[in-house]
Formats: structure tokens, sequence, C-alpha cells
């Protein structure tokens, strides 16, 4: 049986953009599936001769320096300066250290070294004497587009308001203490770290072999990240195809091969989970859920719904409702 074919949403009276007809892989979904993740941010004190080391992992790491100057040795391309008012990405994932000057002995900054959920930064001092450096500091996890090795990306990005040029000049002493003061701020400043980093990777010399290493890849992961980045949107097996450089038939066959699934079949399986997350652990109403899922209409949202899940979506609301008085 043919998978449905999902209707998107389409507000009253709005125009519709014309989509191209070679709607392929573009610079903007590379950049878009750079994703960020993590509350793992402090702010450090280094005071006098001292410094801080970090083994290497998997994530990226930034320092953003509030006051004074700091430096980070360790990584790629030699020892890096960092001034006020600028930012250090170091995407290599490789162990460093940051000190007050060259020389400076280190300790282990524990907190940086495992997976923090902290809703503000807090404040941690080494060594005594007066203030050589203050630095906003994070280790985040990331998921980069399927198929870019890491070791093609450059080592570490220095983030500052030369680089960003004409576009949005976020880089700012005053946007770093702001970002880090009051509830929630952990937050921000990821969105706000994501947001240097896609500029900043946009500008780079190498972000066009970055992109197209990427886009010739795997096209099936491609896919699958298209789909879980924006699951409302109006897909179609040959808008897919379109997306990862594919013929419709051989995307559709190689697709099914790998994940076992159709792609409108999996489409909806991620839908109708979102759908059930959203009704079980919020107080949105329905149809604004079938909105988000990427159904026009709610009844149609529903009929799929029952049938992919055996009850409505009210009697799933209520369910979880009951389940939860008792």
């Amino acid at each position: 049986m043919l998978a449905e074919r999902e209707m998107p949403i389409l507000q009253p009276g709005a125009a519709q953009p014309e989509r191209s007809r070679t709607d392929g892989w573009s610079l903007s979904d590379f950049l878009n599936l750079l994703d960020l993740r993590g509350q793992t941010w402090c702010i450090v004190e280094l005071r006098g001769s001292a410094g801080f080391n970090l083994p290497g992992d998997d994530g990226v790491t930034f320092y953003g320096v509030i006051k004074g100057k700091a430096r980070i040795a360790g990584v790629t391309g030699g020892t890096i300066e960092l001034h006020q008012g600028q930012v250090q990405v170091i995407l290599s994932g490789e162990a460093h250290a940051v000190r007050s000057e060259t020389g400076s002995p280190t300790v282990v900054l524990d907190f940086l070294r495992h997976e923090q959920a902290v809703d503000t930064p807090p404040t941690f001092t080494i060594g005594t004497g007066p203030l050589a450096a203050r630095a906003l500091c994070a280790r985040l996890k990331v998921n980069w587009p399927a198929g870019l090795r890491r070791t093609a990306m450059p080592a570490s990005v220095l983030i500052e308001e030369q680089v960003l040029g004409n576009e949005i000049n976020v880089v700012r002493t005053e946007t770093l203490q702001r970002f880090s003061v009051g509830a929630g701020s952990t937050a921000l400043l990821t969105r706000l770290a994501a947001l240097w980093l896609a500029i900043t990777l946009r500008n780079h010399p190498q972000c066009p072999l970055l992109f197209r290493m990427s886009a010739s890849a795997d096209p099936i992961a491609h896919a699958l990240q298209l789909i879980d980045a924006d699951i409302a949107s109006d897909w179609s097996v040959e808008r897919m195809a379109r997306k990862v450089g594919m013929s419709r038939s051989s995307f559709a066959a190689r697709f099914t091969a790998e994940v076992g699934q159709t792609p409108m079949e999996l489409l909806t399986e991620k839908r109708m989970h979102a759908a059930a997350d959203l009704l079980q652990h919020s107080r949105t109403k329905i149809a604004e859920i079938s909105a988000r899922v990427g159904y026009q209409s709610e009844a149609a949202f529903s009929r799929r719904f029952a049938r992919f899940f055996g009850m409505s979506p009210g009697q799933m609301r209520h369910g979880t409702a009951a389940a939860e008085s008792t």
C-alpha cells in the first residue's frame, strides 16, 4: 500500500513561497544542522599566574573573555591569545590548557570535565592575587551534519567583531555579561553560541569545502537529519530526494533498504511520536499540536493518530491525566 503524502500547514490568506525545482542541499541546510546542546557554562576568574586544563573529548569548548586576557595552549596551530571581547571556539576536541600567562601552573577544572545542568553559570576562582582574566567558558555537545569528518574542520575559530563584518554584531563584552546573568541564562548562552558558530563558519574559507564534503557523503543520513530538523515541513519523497541529490526512485529504494521503512512511513512515525509527547507532557491544544507536526487539518491529524496508536489524541491525553492522578 502506498504511504499517504503528508499535507503541509497552510495559513489562511498567506502567500506560499515558490519552491525551486532544483531544491537541493543548501548551505542553510548544512548550517542549520550544526546543533549545539548543553548547559555546561561557567565563569572562571584567573588571578595572578594561574590556569586550568581540560582533557580531550568529542564536544566543543567556548571561551569568551570578559575582562583581561588569557592564553590557550595545546590546540593545533599553536598558542592562542585571547583579549577582552574575543571568543575562541575549540572544534577539534583536543586536550588543552587555559592560562593567564605562559608557563602558569594549571589545575583540573572538574566542572567542565562533565556535563552539567545549571541554570546560571557558577563562578570559579583559580589562583591568588590581582585579576588577570575573567572568562565565560562552556563545554557543549555538538551534532555535525552527516558525513562531515571532524578532522576536516578547523581546529579552532576566533569570533570577533571584525570577523562578523556587516552581519550581526553580537560579540561584545556587554553581550556576554548580560546573557550570563539571571534564570535561563545557560539556555540563552547555548543558542548564542550556536549563532556565533554558524556565522563564523559561514564566513570561514574552509566552509565551501566542508559543505561539498558533507553534501557528497551519506545521502540517507542527510535525509534523516533533515526530517528531524523540521518534521512539520512539506516533505515528499521527491523533495527529500532532491535535497540529497538523488533521483526519486533510487532514493526511495535505498532509504527503504537502509532504514527498513519508506520515507513517508518514517516521517509519519516521527510526527506521531512528537504529537504523543506533546499530548502527554504539555497542555498544548490538539489543534496546535496537529499544526506543529505538519497537518493542515486537525481532523486529518486525529484520524492518522487513531490509526497509528489505536486511540484518539483526546483519549491519550485523558489516559495520561488519569494515570497521574492515581
